[in-house]
């Protein structure tokens, strides 16, 4: 009796396993253990990345980027204070060109981001020339490193471009009516001035004086004329 329930209890653990790999479509057991094993060994190995990514290579975490311009950055490489520069572009598009640009300091503990985007990349472009002749003029212990990132899913504010904002059209000024000219007025003829007429002296006669009469004399008559000679016949 005691023989028959060993040989049940044996026989219920190779029951079950020959129903699990019913389950699992006849294959063994061996077969998702190893497949169970390397993804284990991927997901360890994709952690590995991700904390090698974030960190500065000496296990650290790599310190949070402050903002710069192009000109502070710019400075900062001809001085000789940029140890690496990490350029990020768009996975499976890198003619997209630079979207994200950092420079890490010699410090070791200064981390400084340019403005990205699309519409930043005359300033990324600029900053990654002059690194470039920077590294062709002072070669040795000076040299930037260059670290070429491609990053998917990369933000679609990034991808855009910069739209100007559209100028004011000016509202046209009115144009002012035509003011009527008035007709000149003719200007009167100067009239001829009166030549002054001249006064002629008047004569005056001479002043005779009166005849005075003698009262104690005559008046006497006027002489009587000869009478005239006689024509003498022819």
């Amino acid at each position: 009796m005691q023989d028959s329930d060993n040989h049940q209890d044996a026989a219920e653990p190779n029951t079950a396993r020959r129903r699990l790999e019913r389950l699992l479509g006849g294959r063994p057991l061996s077969v998702y253990g190893v497949l169970l094993a390397g993804i284990g060994v991927l997901v360890v190995l994709l952690a590995i990345v991700y904390v090698t990514g974030r960190s500065d290579g000496s296990g650290q975490e790599a310190p949070p980027c402050l903002g710069v311009d192009r000109a502070a950055a710019e400075q900062a490489i001809t001085d000789g204070l940029i140890e690496r520069i990490r350029v990020v572009s768009e996975q499976d598009q890198p003619e997209r060109g630079p979207l994200a640009v950092t420079l890490d300091l010699t410090d070791g503990a200064t981390c400084w981001s340019l403005p990205q985007g699309v519409a930043s990349q005359a300033d990324l472009n600029q900053i990654i020339g002059v690194a470039t002749v920077f590294n062709e003029i002072f070669a040795g212990e000076q040299r930037i490193r260059f670290q070429w990132v491609q990053q998917p899913n990369i933000p679609p504010a990034l991808l855009a471009t910069a739209t100007t904002a559209p100028t004011e059209t000016p509202q046209p000024t009115p144009t002012p009516l035509p003011t009527e000219t008035p007709v000149p007025t003719a200007t009167p003829m100067p009239t001829a001035t009166p030549m002054p007429t001249a006064l002629l002296p008047t004569a005056t006669p001479p002043s005779v004086p009166a005849p005075t009469v003698d009262a104690a004399s005559p008046v006497s008559s006027p002489a009587t004329a000869p009478p005239a000679a006689p024509t003498p016949a022819s």
